[in-house]
């Protein structure tokens, strides 16, 4: 199918339904309850069937979630990362909404640090609004508006608004099995003038039509944006009148009034950015709209409501708005949802990584470790300080650090201490890509990103930031003592040593299978004998032997590391053969060899430096380090800038 006959289809889908009489559509609300579908019931069928995730199943989501089972949405996954409690809560208010309960009466409020996802979870929910259809009321009109000859409600109200009176709404309820909470309290005065002045009484002649909300057409779905005191009023939500009209009608005449307020236009969904930064006057009118779902135009007359609205803010302004005694019933009708930072690593990498694909960047070469640089630094911003920081950042990234880290608490330990703001707080994520965009640009001649020029552009930025001088002091220390020390000094030796000893791995597997028959014996308290010297080795001087290639990794429970490792070996050997794994395989043991084979690198620096070779085969070993390098996901510059960078550090230290 070619694009244009896609987009055909795609536009007939929305907009080739005929509009059906009042009878057609309540024929068929008999047996179908989505004609008469609430916005919340939308919004639960938008999100889609939840699938449950037994988080037990997976190593780094066990941890992180502490083995629970989770809701996961498919709407959401590959656009949100780390808020699946975050995107539950908003499943779990909708829900409730549609049941009937409280929640339809509230404002489900989103409340979190700039930058941390409020008005992108807002705009999806939009998104995902537009794809699920409601019908609205409709009169037959000569050259009317909507598809040629008919005239749309202006408030986009449901038909079953038409029977809103009490004796009604009972024989709707008993005739269709349409519940009393589906039915509108009213119907609204362009109906009610239809009704009395144009047909008499008869509410046959109305008709009704499918339509999909829209944001572009202001379609069911509304945004309300603050102002202040000298140019907004309640005209914003509830609508004004046209004064082009005045001539033709009065001015109480509903025809005579422009529909244009977000109330009137997001007959389904409402989003209101950053809410309590506007007038309360401008407010007022949420308070029945939600409590008694209508409210009143400019000029008197009431108008029906039946939708969602949405709020988001920063905590500052929410927490101005709660201290005043005089907005305790806009409090009460509002349901907290808190939208924090990330506090795990890798998926604030995932985010960063989306950023990048959505933008020109995509495709452009980045060095590896530098996402991971520059999450591990704004993770450690969201994080409420602890002992041994570092610790807990990577215990929040679901890392086993048994037999690593032996001060290391359990995740829900480091949670109880933290409280319920973390996370809301720290370096500001849409500032963190700004330094991510000027690190790829900050070399004129290419387009590329490593840790060395983010470190050179996140120290400039920091100092540019209006952060205090203690902030400042505390963000700088994570920047050296962490993200420096632990993670771009350590990428940068690491990528360097591996492009340099490639030929290292008949050495480290045998190191590998040797540290398995040591460990093995110790553990089974056996003398081991070597059948090629037919040395043999009692249990202390297996100890002193392992403890050799110990030591280098600084392991700080050998007993449980060798137990740990021979029990990953023995399970392996018993589904390959008898065969050992590579040493690269296990991260764990795979950190000790290679402490112990790149012990000594003074040989690596006359390869690895771009300083002018003598020696032709030097220059061939440096060529091939720098092809290997490459090979890697560096550009032949950042090849150079990372081994300098490198050199300097070893001689510091």
């Amino acid at each position: 199918m070619s694009l244009f006959d896609t987009y055909k289809k795609t536009y007939g889908e929305r907009h080739n339904d005929k509009p059906m009489t009042l009878a057609e559509y309540l024929e068929e609300a008999r047996a179908n309850d989505k004609m008469y579908q609430s916005p919340h019931g939308a919004m639960v069928e938008a999100f889609g069937e939840p699938r449950l995730l037994e988080t037990r199943k997976d190593e780094r989501l066990g941890r992180i979630y502490e083995n629970r089972v989770i809701q996961v949405f498919d709407t959401f996954e590959g656009k949100f990362f780390g808020m699946y409690d975050v995107i539950a809560q908003l499943y779990s208010f909708f829900v409730r909404a549609e049941q009937g309960l409280d929640e339809r009466h509230k404002i489900p409020y989103l409340l979190g640090p700039v930058g941390g996802g409020k008005s992108s979870l807002a705009e999806h929910l939009k998104m995902l609004m537009e794809h699920i259809p409601f019908y609205a009321l409709a009169r037959r009109l000569e050259n009317g508006p909507y598809r040629g000859g008919f005239e749309l409600s202006p408030v986009f109200e449901s038909p079953l608004g038409l029977f809103s009176e009490q004796d009604q709404r009972v024989l709707i309820s008993e005739q269709l099995g349409v519940h009393d909470r589906f039915i509108p309290r009213l119907m609204s005065p362009w109906a009610v003038k239809r009704l009395q002045r144009e047909f008499n009484g008869d509410a046959s002649q109305f008709y009704v039509v499918k339509l999909y909300p829209s944001i572009l057409d202001q379609q069911g779905i509304a945004v309300a944006t603050p102002g202040d005191e000298s140019n907004q009023d309640i005209s914003t939500l509830v609508g004004k009148t046209d004064i082009r009209k005045v001539g033709e009608f009065s001015q109480n005449d509903s025809d005579c009034y422009m529909y244009s307020g977000a109330l009137c236009r997001g007959a389904r969904f409402v989003e209101f950015v950053e809410m309590f930064k506007a007038p309360i006057k401008t407010l007022n009118p949420l308070l029945p709209a939600l409590t008694e779902n209508f409210f009143s135009s400019t000029e008197g007359f009431t108008i029906p409501f039946n939708g969602i609205v949405m709020a988001h803010s920063n905590e500052a302004e929410w927490e101005t708005f709660r201290m005043q005694k005089k907005n305790e019933a806009f409090v009460s009708r509002t349901s907290l949802i808190k939208v924090p930072y990330n506090t795990a690593v890798s998926d604030e990498i995932r985010i960063f990584e989306k950023l990048i694909n959505g933008s020109a960047l995509a495709g452009k070469p980045i060095a590896p470790g530098t996402l991971k640089a520059l999450a591990t630094f704004t993770t450690l911003t969201h994080l409420v300080d602890y002992e041994n920081i570092y610790t807990k950042l990577r215990v929040y990234d679901g890392q086993n650090l048994k037999g690593v880290d032996t001060k290391a608490k359990s995740i829900h330990e480091y949670r109880d201490a933290a409280g319920v703001n973390e996370g809301m707080s720290g370096f500001d994520m849409r500032l963190a890509f700004e330094v991510l965009a000027k690190t790829y640009n900050h070399n004129p001649e290419e387009v590329a990103a490593n840790p060395v020029d983010l470190l050179y552009v996140l120290e400039n930025e920091i100092r540019q930031q209006e952060f205090g001088d203690k902030e400042k002091q505390y963000i700088g220390t994570f920047l050296k003592e962490i993200v420096v020390s632990k993670i771009v000094n350590k990428e940068i030796s690491e990528a360097i040593q591996d492009a340099y000893f490639e030929s290292a791995d008949p050495f480290g597997q045998e190191m590998l299978d040797r540290y398995f028959v040591w460990a093995e014996h110790w553990l089974d308290e056996v003398e081991f004998v070597d059948q090629n010297t037919h040395t043999t080795l009692n249990r202390e001087m297996l100890n002193q032997e392992l403890e050799k290639i110990e030591k280098p990794a600084g392991i700080g429970n050998p007993k449980d590391f060798r137990d740990e490792f021979v029990r990953y070996v023995l399970k392996y050997r018993a589904n390959n053969a008898g065969k050992n794994p590579p040493w690269k395989s296990y991260e764990k043991i795979r950190n000790v060899i290679k402490k112990n084979l790149f012990a000594k690198v003074d040989d690596l620096l006359p390869i690895i430096s771009f300083s002018k070779k003598e020696d032709s085969g030097l220059q061939k070993k440096h060529d091939e380090f720098v092809s290997r390098m490459v090979a890697r996901g560096y550009t032949a510059q950042q090849v150079r800038l990372l081994v300098d960078w490198h050199i300097r550090s070893k001689k510091s230290s």
